[in-house]
């Protein structure tokens, strides 16, 4: 079902909806969620910096879940580690390279050994905060999600928390980049396809991501009639600000298992 939501309104619905799970949670309303492995950790680092969103649609064909694996029915799970761990990883061994080899010590008789000791301390700095290992589970049985790090906690709330993002950004030029997000509440942002200018292949994947793992979609633009709302807040009901879409052309799209873009 494709709907418009004013941002203002669905943050009003969500932070009720959050009071009345928290009650929920204190009651003991809501069990464990299952704890064995899923997936491969590294997935994410592996997408290309050329033709990205051509990669997500070969991964897709091999595991129409991606990212996540599908653990049981309606149960998916996702592990994995920070891009920043590599980086990091990479900015100390060079900030240390050049610390050790006196490479940069001295420009025009001033002293600069203090650029790549700093460069090492964030480096470092980058590796630490990135080492624990991340988990993110998508409970459709339950109705709930479940966030934690090296085994903790982090935040667990309903499915309408979740969801996958189509962003927009722009250069000098004026010109418009996507980039497809999973997101969520408390959840550090997953970019599953870097920049590019390619709309429509963009939206067709982030609806069909979301389709697969049955949680909301939504557009670049605050207020769209392409956003697609498969979960609404406890208690929420139409109102006279949300308008419904028809979904002939997204439906027939959608019906077909072809993904190259």
């Amino acid at each position: 079902m494709s709907v418009t939501v004013g941002s203002g309104r669905w943050q009003q619905m969500s932070r009720s909806a959050d009071c009345l799970y928290l009650t929920q949670v204190r009651k003991g309303g809501i069990s464990s969620l299952p704890t064995t492995s899923g997936g491969k950790p590294f997935q994410l680092w592996a997408l290309g910096l050329f033709c990205t969103e051509r990669n997500l649609a070969k991964r897709l064909r091999s595991n129409s879940f991606y990212p996540f694996t599908e653990q049981q029915p309606n149960v998916f799970v996702l592990e994995y580690y920070l891009d920043t761990l590599w980086k990091g990883t990479l900015l100390f061994v060079v900030c240390l390279l050049l610390v050790s080899f006196g490479l940069v010590s001295q420009v025009r008789k001033q002293e600069t050994w203090g650029f790549p000791a700093y460069g090492m301390g964030i480096g470092l700095w980058l590796m630490i905060s990135s080492l624990p290992r991340r988990r993110l589970v998508l409970n459709h049985t339950r109705g709930v999600y479940h966030f934690s790090i090296q085994g903790r906690t982090v935040c667990q709330g309903p499915m309408h928390l979740v969801y996958v993002r189509l962003a927009l950004s722009s250069d000098a030029y004026r010109r418009c980049f996507f980039q497809l997000v999973l997101c969520g509440h408390k959840l550090e942002p997953l970019v599953l396809v870097q920049l590019s200018e390619r709309y429509e292949q963009m939206e067709y994947l982030g609806r069909h991501i979301a389709r697969k793992l049955n949680i909301n979609y939504f557009d670049s633009l605050a207020s769209s009639y392409r956003h697609v709302v498969r979960h609404w807040p406890l208690g929420a009901t139409f109102s006279p600000g949300i308008a419904l879409r028809k979904t002939r052309a997204y439906d027939k799209l959608s019906s077909g298992s072809d993904l190259d873009v």
